[in-house]
């Protein structure tokens, strides 16, 4: 409980001034919660937006429409339960740490790194309590279930059961991991696993059948190269070597894609060796390490894939989108942390070396948050004016969303060709893909 307690005060302290303020933060606001704020409640739950269903954001953003309008949450508080939503949700990686069963967390040593490195991953503070990425926390919960042992108590089983089974109706990166856990049932024969795959496989059947989709703005950049070129600058790099040295070998590797070189194809294939010696090392014996590595591989080449791209050079800035780097990084980080815990195992000093350097990158830029997530506008003065006046388009984080609480209702248009044309309002998912466009 201690630890847990230690957690939590680590990641609320990263971003204080949200909670000062009280923070929606992007479409959390400006989608979801705006959405609900103008249509039926059963619409505005069950409406899949850029591709997927987010069942996380939409059901808490409900929720807080509802109590609003219904006069039991003053709308000045409304921020504080999405963000304490979040940070319960947040916190369940954790209590998966501290309470699994594996044999590299028999080592309390390797439990406060593995925690630490959850809380303070380096550009990483997109994903930090807001109910939009809760998702990305669910599909860890989802990752570390694959890499512990199957729980022997009833209750602990039905538990992970409900997370495996929750995670992909949030989004796709708990999908991605369905394979693994096929091929850990086969290879295991247990049929604790078998539960398991089942349990996913029915999340992502209702999620797949019922909501996924093709978005306009999603999955522009096939070529695998470019991707595994992406993966050395935010899962290698920087974790490794920092934000300020990542940046440096982003632009060069951006440059020379653009100029048509080869050396932005050197780092591609560094990727992809690193990555194949790391698996190699980790396929020896059979532990978490294999789990973790194959996890960290596959939703990074997935989300890189997918990811939302207006401007080709966000591939490779570790800021545009940082909660691609979240589970990418931590995951790689936990496997080797498992590496460096095997016992009677030549190589465990250089694992403990690399385990300790990405948690010196993750605290020397601890307390140095990109700015556009370490302040923002106040939600109390937001509300204030807008009480004023109704149609005041409310400022979230990070500017220039606002939120549409207005009286007036529009009605939402499929994107069309033209992506940028729409004047549909921000929480139509046309409007949204346009504001993107109209911001360039």
């Amino acid at each position: 409980m201690l630890l847990l307690a230690a957690f939590a005060l680590i990641v609320i302290f990263r971003l204080p001034n949200a909670w000062v303020h009280g923070r929606f933060q992007a479409e959390e606001a400006g989608v979801f919660l705006a959405y609900a704020w103008h249509h039926p409640w059963l619409d505005a739950l069950f409406r899949p937006f850029a591709g997927y269903w987010n069942l996380a954001a939409s059901a808490a953003t409900v929720l807080v429409v509802q109590l609003v309008k219904g006069g039991i949450l003053p709308l000045e508080r409304a921020p504080y339960v999405t963000m304490g939503i979040a940070l319960a949700f947040q916190l369940i990686p954790a209590v998966l740490i501290l309470t699994g069963r594996a044999q590299w967390l028999a080592s309390r040593l390797a439990v406060i790194a593995a925690l630490l490195m959850i809380a303070i991953a380096p550009a990483t503070e997109e994903v930090f309590f807001n109910v939009l990425h809760i998702q990305f926390h669910l599909a860890l919960c989802v990752a570390l279930i694959l890499a512990l042992d199957v729980p022997c108590r009833r209750a602990t089983r039905v538990g992970y059961g409900v997370l495996l089974f929750l995670a992909p109706q949030c989004g796709p990166a708990a999908i991605v991991m369905l394979p693994l856990f096929a091929l850990r049932a086969l290879i295991d024969r247990d049929f604790g696993r078998l539960t398991q795959l089942a349990a996913l496989a029915a999340g992502a059947a209702v999620q797949l059948m019922l909501f996924y989709g093709p978005s306009p703005v999603r999955g522009h950049l096939a070529e695998p190269g470019t991707i595994a070129a992406a993966m050395f600058v935010r899962v290698i790099a920087l974790p490794s070597f920092g934000i300020d040295v990542t940046y440096d070998i982003a632009d060069r590797i951006y440059d020379s894609h653009g100029a048509g070189s080869t050396l932005w194809l050197w780092f591609a294939v560094a990727a992809i060796l690193l990555f194949a010696a790391l698996i190699f090392v980790a396929s020896q014996r059979r532990d978490a390490a294999i789990w973790l590595l194959f996890s960290s591989f596959a939703i990074a080449a997935a989300s890189l894939f997918g990811m939302v791209i207006i401007e080709p050079v966000h591939l490779f800035s570790v800021f545009a989108g940082e909660r691609y780097n979240f589970l990418p990084v931590v995951l790689l980080f936990l496997a080797l942390v498992v590496l460096a815990m095997r016992p009677r195992v030549s190589g465990r000093a250089a694992f403990a070396v690399l385990c300790t350097l990405m948690l010196l990158n993750g605290a020397m830029y601890y307390l140095k948050p990109l700015h556009i997530f370490s302040d923002g506008p106040s939600w109390r003065a937001e509300v204030q004016a807008w009480r004023s006046d109704r149609r005041h388009p409310m400022a979230v984080w990070p500017e220039p969303w606002t939120a549409d609480l207005s009286d007036q209702t529009r009605p939402c248009t499929p994107p069309s060709r033209d992506l940028a044309r729409s004047t549909d309002p921000r929480y139509c998912e046309s409007g949204w893909i346009a504001g993107f466009y109209r911001q360039k």
